[in-house]
């Protein structure tokens, strides 16, 4: 599928964050791009164009050359984007979604000086391509490739407004996601099989985000390069229990817990009423010492083992099988701090308890795991809280005969035991034809509609149904999926009034909680980002039924036979004339310095995706 599994550590970790950076800023219209056909290159099909930024003020429609000075970035493309429309201007086609795994692992520059090295053949189709009229190159017809994904950010922000300060905390996640990524190009895991635990699937993955340009960034400058993320320790805190607000059986269970730990080193804990044991992951002890006066941090020697899931702040722990914690850790991950709001641990208890059990689910083909019991300091800052919080989550008993897989694990490439360039999925379940790939895409895709959609069309809960939060259930013996399991309810979106109307729950929701829309359609732009833009498209593509349609296809089957005609779903997504959709913004959001607050704009409607066919040399004249 990549070649980029052909190159270096260091040069295929550049390319990784270059070319998830690259995907955001033309997907989410910050910079503007088009699309050059050419023939005679192997594996490559044409480049994209990629305008600088004083270009995006030149609307709607570009009449005049083009320039080297224009020209933010060239990138050699494998297979044609998806475009904003099919209609050609004397440029080429305006990119509208630019996904990681349409380029060719290598960014041009246009430069007038020589690089010394030799002009390959790619680099000749290109430059031969930017010709007179629409394009005025000059004397800067040569290409040098771009080998640093912080030259690209510094480039792209100098044109734009953002705080300085803003801007260099985001070259640094850069540099973090490059470095991090590096590391596991160098050592990747290998990929379990389909006999293996869970948590072996939770812990292979090699690249994780798929379009994220922060995707692997770990900030928290105190942490060792060294440190085992997947194996971390759980340590307990002696919190007043009038300084907890507490939801279930949380305490009783993590007094269990934490008397556990310390049979273990023969120090018993006296129970006292008035305290309650507070779990809390090591790395976030001196964050909680520094914020929290009136706690007692046990000594260390009290702890329990614990196994990282995906997500690294989720834990399972093997004395406590069934249940899951999750766990504030004062990390940035990605480029967001890896905390837990009082939303989140108000939240989970009660939706878990009053609405899970009345939305239109089939039990048979989703579990949907809750989320009983929980705690948070009760801080009057709720920035402060946030540090201090635990959820405890009831996990799916995996059933003899079964595979339980994240379906992040599922979409990645670069094992250290399979062939480079091979998805997981390709290589567990043997999909070595077209039509093994097509007919295991109709089922996953069949059973994914079925089990994910009703309750945002029946309830009005959009489910944040990306690959990390979604575990996929098949049958070991013949790699047939079964059915899904949901998990991690502080990421649903919620239109109060379809809830109240199809439940009969009056849910009452803390007041500012960011699940809390105020429509159904409102709800639905987080469904179709998690879902459709970063769940099934990586798996279309990586079952190389992307370019030709055929996996957008079985997607419009699928949906078209769960959302009804009359519902407006159908209007938003299925209507073929719907050719935009609101979808996340990852950039525009992280350098409004936003988390919590989503960031929406139109991306292209991938729902509605037909190939578009393109020769070399297409020009026509602006109407």
């Amino acid at each position: 599928m990549s070649s980029g599994f052909n190159l270096p550590p260091h040069q295929h970790a550049t390319f990784a964050v270059i070319s998830r950076l690259l995907s955001c800023l033309v997907t989410e219209s910050l910079l503007r791009a088009y699309y050059i056909p050419i023939t005679g290159v192997s594996d490559v099909s044409g480049f994209a164009v990629i305008l600088a930024t004083h270009l995006l003020s030149e609307q709607p429609i570009i009449n005049r050359s083009l320039r080297p000075h224009d020209i933010f970035a060239i990138v050699p493309l494998r297979n044609a984007p998806a475009f904003g429309d099919a209609v050609l201007s004397r440029h080429g086609r305006a990119i509208g979604l630019l996904d990681p795994l349409d380029m060719v692992p290598v960014v041009y520059e246009l430069t007038e000086t020589h690089s010394g090295a030799h002009h390959t053949l790619l680099k000749e189709a290109v430059i031969s391509s930017l010709l007179p009229p629409p394009w005025e190159l000059n004397g800067s017809r040569n290409l040098i490739e771009v080998d640093d994904p912080v030259h690209l950010w510094r480039k792209f922000v100098d044109g734009v407004i953002i705080q300085e300060s803003l801007s260099d905390i985001i070259e640094k996640e850069l540099l973090s996601s490059y470095e991090w990524q590096k590391s596991s190009f160098s050592n990747p895991p290998a990929l379990p099989d389909l006999n293996s635990a869970p948590i072996e699937f939770e812990q292979s993955l090699v690249a994780g985000h798929p379009t994220h340009p922060m995707h692997r960034a770990r900030m928290l400058s105190s942490v060792s390069s060294e440190y085992d993320w997947y194996h971390p320790r759980i340590r307990f805190v002696r919190v007043p229990r009038t300084s907890l607000n507490i939801l279930g059986e949380f305490d009783e269970t993590c007094q269990r817990m934490a008397e556990l730990a310390a049979s273990r080193v023969g120090k018993p804990i006296p129970r006292d009423e008035s305290y309650v044991l507070m779990p809390a992951h090591e790395l976030q002890l001196d964050n909680i010492a520094r914020r929290f006066k009136d706690v007692e941090i046990l000594p260390s020697e009290i702890y329990l083992p614990a196994l990282a899931q995906s997500s690294i702040r989720t834990v399972s722990l093997p004395d406590l099988p069934g249940k899951a914690l999750k766990l504030a850790v004062g990390v940035k991950i990605s480029s967001s701090l890896r905390t837990i709001s009082h939303f989140t641990a108000d939240f989970g208890p009660r939706f878990s308890a009053e609405v899970v059990p009345r939305l239109a689910i089939d039990p048979d083909i989703l579990h949907v795991e809750t989320e009983r019991q929980s705690a948070v300091y009760r801080a009057d800052d709720p920035d402060s809280a946030k540090h201090f919080t635990a959820v405890i989550r009831d996990e799916y008993e995996r059933k003899d005969g079964e595979s339980l897989i994240v379906v992040a694990a599922l979409l990645e490439m670069g094992h250290s035991n399979i062939p480079a360039g091979t998805s997981a999925l390709e290589h567990l379940f043997k999909l070595d034809t077209q039509e093994k790939r097509v007919t295991f895409l109709d089922r996953y895709i069949e059973i994914a509609c079925k089990a994910l959609l009703p309750a945002l069309i029946h309830n009005g809960v959009a489910f944040e149904a990306h690959a990390q939060n979604v575990v996929a259930r098949f049958e070991t013996a013949t790699g047939k999926v079964l059915g899904f399991i949901y998990r991690d309810l502080g990421g649903l979106r919620i239109d109060p009034k379809t809830l109240k109307e199809s439940t009969g729950v009056d849910f009452q929701f803390l007041p500012g909680h960011c699940v809390v829309t105020r429509s159904l359609e409102e709800a639905s732009p987080k469904f179709y980002h998690t879902f459709v833009h970063n769940h099934i498209q990586r798996l279309i593509r990586l079952l190389r039924l992307h370019a030709n349609g055929v996996g957008w296809e079985i997607l419009r089957k699928h949906m078209a036979s769960v959302i009804p005609r009359e519902h407006m779903l159908w209007d938003l997504w299925m209507d073929p004339g719907r050719k935009r959709v609101d979808s996340k913004c990852l950039m525009r959001m992280r350098m409004k310095d936003s988390y919590r607050d989503m960031v929406y704009s139109p991306y292209v409607n991938m729902i509605q995706y037909r190939p578009v066919a393109t020769t070399a040399g297409e020009k026509v004249l602006i109407k």
